[in-house]
């Protein structure tokens, strides 16, 4: 997750528009000086300007001429003299017990571990904010259980509260009150509703976003929608920071028992420093705004500004995502790519907005977060919206978008008939989609493509072959083929894909996947999903051809990227996996992020190159110095022990117990977790020329067994490349005679004996293959999932976590 991040947020980052300092010497809430130049600010989260109102300016000045500039104490022995005023003032705002921490990500640290118990179950909306999310899985090592719904899915909720409310004393539904990043509002009156139908149901709510602008006294959205003050069954947390103009986190509740245990031992409120006497300051002189005459206009006045945007944008084709009298508006993007370029242009042009990217929002519904606050003149919106129009339209021709892709991302429905964004037709790239490789010349093909491993024309046909027609749904795999060629016909691009049934820990810790795999033992399809993937789940190597010359390939891969989504809107599959990536190429991967594809780390593949040897003692030369001191002892002495068969054919009986053998590695090697393969893969193997078995038994001196030890299913391509692709063993024999490394060193002879040009081994036990000469070379995936990643990281966290 963090190496996801980083690459997300490190191409925005070189782009230049995150991580900036703003420059100026003094502020107002309404411009920023970024890189030299002015912009109007449409980022902030201050929706009232509070933080530049001389009152709360002169309490915190005042605060620190009285107190000093923090007190450093813990609260459990002293708390600062502002603190009881504070929650004094709050308390009459809210008419709740309330516990005031430094910030809201420590509020929901203090507060969640506090009340939750082994007995509850916590549901958590998909979108609920990264803070409480952070908090709540601290807790699976207490073994709290936590499922997820999709965003305010509040039948969703209730299917979950029918099927678990008897295995549970409560269950806590999680939710923020108004989305930061969309702006959207969680449906209290119905939650509240939902909780009185069903009495386990309890309800911890966020509103850090609603504060201050909507509510009697600003005490924020989630409060309007209650006619009698906090629900009884729910804990809300607040934020003293964003809209309140100053600083810390708000914990209120509905009855003395739930704020004794947060308020005498919470966690970090415990043994962490307490708010500054500068920021209580500030917040006691903000809540005495909140409770003026004055307030009440203040928050009109945001709401005119809200209803002024709202009616510009409506005049507009601009996705926003919602509408509604929320200061925070979403224009989709769709991909990260357009929204770096719009966000950049903006700048270039004077406006500043925020660039909401992948974890905040799903990685396919990136776009620019716009806020509207008191210090935004209506000018200034003016000039916004003119320059957004602008900048969208060039931003959907520079980045090969259209307005009908964004609304299909986000689901939004079409908007009358769109202006038409695309290249010129000079420009019009032709892209071919095929079923069968019978589609596609083998000459061609071959060139391209058919050099690498197993997969030239005639390995994708036999694979082809035996994956369809199987009993096991799994083994059923769709083939798609794609080709890309320029304006002048010349190929481009060119790979294949196949749509399978995958397991959704496959490339799992081990641990992990043993203990999802005693659960499949009930059930089967238990975290698995229908995905596409580049290759297949049997072949490895580079699978795509690209023509990186070309000035084209950006829009060969995005035409690529485009026909995979209709595949996948088509197939229903849940993911897209782009595998066995250079690990180490920049130029792709920082082109892939901005498609909105998260890069993942695959195991390395092991090529032996070096296959220019006569004798064992050249090979050895081939060696490095600690391979060649690793022969003697790993190999070479065990080599006596064996006889080693090569046959273009198994007999029936031959061919099960090498299929069994098999079956021993797959049980023992969970390092690469995916579905036991069909008799047919095995059957169609021993009818192909392509394919070879080298077996190796131990002989008779050392051993009564007359069965082989070891099986290698070995493929030679049309450019005579030697793959062994699976390896079955005999594990009574695996130690005491060295059987896979020595399974391993006969490959090679054998390859060498073919006079073929490489080895390729494969992935997994590369440091074994690396003693035996082979190249390792780091390989990375990029993934996308269907309809929301955020959603299906924290679910394969939480599955993680558990097992």
């Amino acid at each position: 997750m963090l190496d996801t991040v980083d690459s997300v947020l490190s191409v925005s980052k070189k782009k230049g528009i995150i991580h900036l300092h703003a420059e100026d010497e003094a502020l107002d809430g309404q411009t920023l000086t970024l890189n030299g130049q002015k912009v109007l600010h449409f980022g902030t989260c201050g929706y009232l300007g509070l933080e530049h109102h001389p009152e709360v300016k002169r309490g915190a000045i005042e605060a620190i001429e009285r107190y000093g500039t923090q007190f450093p104490m813990s609260r459990t022995y002293i708390s600062s003299p502002l603190y009881r005023e504070l929650e004094r003032m709050i308390q009459e705002m809210y008419q709740a017990h309330v516990v005031i921490s430094k910030n809201c990500t420590l509020a929901h640290l203090t507060t969640i571990p506090s009340i939750i118990r082994q007995t509850d179950l916590v549901i958590l909306d998909h979108q609920v904010h990264a803070s409480v999310q952070e908090a709540v899985k601290k807790m699976l090592s207490q073994g709290i259980n936590i499922e997820m719904i999709r965003h305010n899915n509040l039948e969703m909720l209730e299917e979950r509260i029918k099927k678990q409310r008897s295995n549970y004393d409560r269950i806590w539904y999680m939710a923020d009150g108004v989305y930061s990043m969309y702006g959207d509002f969680a449906p209290i009156k119905e939650m509240i509703a939902l909780a009185e139908k069903y009495e386990q149901l309890h309800l911890y709510v966020d509103d850090a976003h609603g504060i201050s602008w909507a509510g009697k006294y600003g005490t924020g959205y989630v409060m309007s929608q209650m006619e009698n003050g906090l629900y009884r069954k729910m804990i809300l947390t607040a934020n003293l920071g964003k809209g309140f103009g100053a600083c810390g986190g708000l914990s209120l509740f509905p009855n003395e028992d739930w704020y004794d245990k947060v308020n005498n031992f919470g966690g970090p409120l415990t043994f962490s420093v307490q708010i500054e006497p500068a920021t209580l300051g500030a917040a006691l002189a903000s809540a005495r705004i909140h409770r003026s005459d004055e307030f009440i206009g203040y928050q009109k006045e945001l709401q005119n500004r809200i209803a002024y945007f709202n009616r510009l944008l409506r005049q507009t084709d601009l996705p926003l995502v919602h509408e509604n009298e929320s200061p925070i508006f979403y224009i989709g993007t769709g991909t990260m790519d357009m929204g770096n370029y719009l966000v950049q242009e903006l700048i270039k042009a004077g406006i500043y907005v925020n660039l909401a990217t992948f974890p905040a929002v799903p990685a396919k519904n990136i776009g620019i977060r716009i806020t509207i606050s008191l210090n935004n003149s209506y000018q200034a919106i003016d000039e916004l919206v003119s320059k957004l129009k602008l900048h969208f339209k060039r931003a959907l021709l520079e980045t090969d978008q259209s307005l009908e892709k964004i609304r299909k991302a986000f689901k939004m429905a079409s908007k009358g008939t769109l202006p038409v964004m695309g290249e010129p037709a000079a420009d019009i790239l032709t892209v071919e989609r095929h079923t069968t490789i019978e589609e596609i010349d083998a000459s061609v093909w071959n060139q391209y493509l058919g050099k690498n491993a197993m997969f030239d024309w005639d390995g994708l046909k036999f694979l082809e072959t035996s994956f369809k027609g199987n009993e096991e749904k799994e083994n059923n795999w769709r083939f798609r083929y794609y080709k890309v060629e320029d304006p002048q016909g010349k190929l481009i691009l060119m790979t294949f894909m196949i749509v399978a049934l995958q397991k959704d820990d496959m490339l799992s810790q081990v641990s992990i996947s043993k203990a999802i795999e005693e659960e499949r033992q009930v059930n089967p399809y238990h975290l698995t999903s229908t995905g596409i993937i580049m290759g297949s789940l049997f072949t490895e190597g580079n699978h795509m051809f690209i023509d990186r010359e070309s000035p084209y390939w950006r829009k060969a891969l995005k035409a690529l990227i485009s026909e995979l989504y209709k595949e996948q809107d088509l197939e229903g599959a849940s993911n897209i996996l782009l595998r066995d990536m250079d690990a180490n190429d920049r130029e792709m991967d920082e082109f892939m992020v901005e498609q909105d594809f998260v890069k993942i780390d695959l195991p390395e593949s092991c090529v032996v190159e070096d296959l220019n040897w006569n004798t064992e003692e050249e090979f050895r030369k081939t060696l490095s110095r600690k391979s060649r001191e690793h022969f003697a002892p790993g190999i070479k002495r065990n080599e006596h022990f064996y006889e080693v068969q090569v046959k273009d054919q198994l007999s029936e009986d031959e061919l099960q117990y090498a299929f069994a053998l098999f079956k021993n590695v797959k049980n023992h090697n969970l390092a690469i977790n995916n579905f036991l393969y069909a008799d047919k893969l095995f059957n169609n193997m021993n009818e192909s020329d392509a394919w070879e078995f080298i077996l190796l038994y131990i002989k008779e001196e050392y051993s009564a067994n007359r069965r082989p030890v070891s099986v290698c299913f070995c493929h030679k391509n049309v450019d005579n490349v030697y793959s062994p692709m699976l390896i079955g063993m005999d594990y009574d024999y695996l130690m005491e005679y060295g059987v896979y490394r020595q399974t391993l060193y006969q490959a090679i002879r054998r390859a060498n004996a073919l006079h073929c040009k490489k080895v390729n081994f494969g992935i997994s036990a590369s440091i074994e293959k690396k003693k035996l000469g082979a190249t390792l070379y780091p390989k990375v995936g990029y993934y996308q999932a269907k309809d929301n990643f955020t959603m299906e990281m924290l679910e394969a966290t939480i599955a993680i976590e558990k097992a």
